[in-house]
């Protein structure tokens, strides 16, 4: 391949004039979209737990599967689904790592520069991923038996983390003034 004529290389669009709807996951660099994406699994994070826990205080049979491998029912009335010795249920504490994840992402749309929020919303999705892997073990190991709507829950925090590490990665630095 032959080098390119100076006449050429001007002719070029520079890097930093492309449009980041070209580049691949642009959605979930640093900008306000990205936010908005976590604010959206935020939302949806806190209806699923919030459906949980009504179920829960209500007394209500669950939409879901009671029996083989799925089974709701199961795993929502077993010893781990409340804080240990109370009757509280853990998706309270569900619907509050939703509600802290959300001010997070709205407090990214407010201020898209501020890599310490960022930071801080990945070190929270963090957190959250090991309290999946402790409920992803009680499902499989103790109970041998999976909800659908925990599931849904583990997903939104995976989500979370992806979203919030690719957003603090260098090469979304750029990004910043375009989204």
């Amino acid at each position: 391949m032959l080098p390119l004529t100076p006449e050429e290389r001007a002719a070029r669009p520079r890097a930093e004039s492309l449009s980041t709807a070209t580049e691949p996951f642009s959605w979930l660099a640093p900008g306000r979209r990205g936010a908005l994406l976590l604010a959206a699994v935020g939302v949806i994070g806190i209806a699923v737990a919030g459906y949980l826990t009504s179920v829960h205080y209500a007394n209500v049979p669950l939409v879901c599967s009671s029996s083989g491998i799925v089974n709701c029912a199961e795993v929502l009335s077993s010893k781990y689904s409340v804080i240990p010795g109370s009757n509280v249920p853990i998706t309270l504490p569900g619907i509050g790592f939703f509600l802290i994840s959300l001010a997070l992402a709205v407090a990214q749309y407010r201020r898209p520069r501020d890599e310490g929020l960022r930071r801080a919303h990945f070190g929270w999705a963090c957190l959250g991923l090991l309290t999946v892997f402790y409920l992803v073990f009680v499902e499989l190991v103790e109970l041998k038996v999976i909800c659908l709507w925990c599931t849904s829950i583990h997903l939104m925090i995976v989500i979370t983390l992806i979203t919030t590490g690719w957003r603090l990665q260098p090469h979304n630095r750029g990004s910043l003034t375009r989204s």
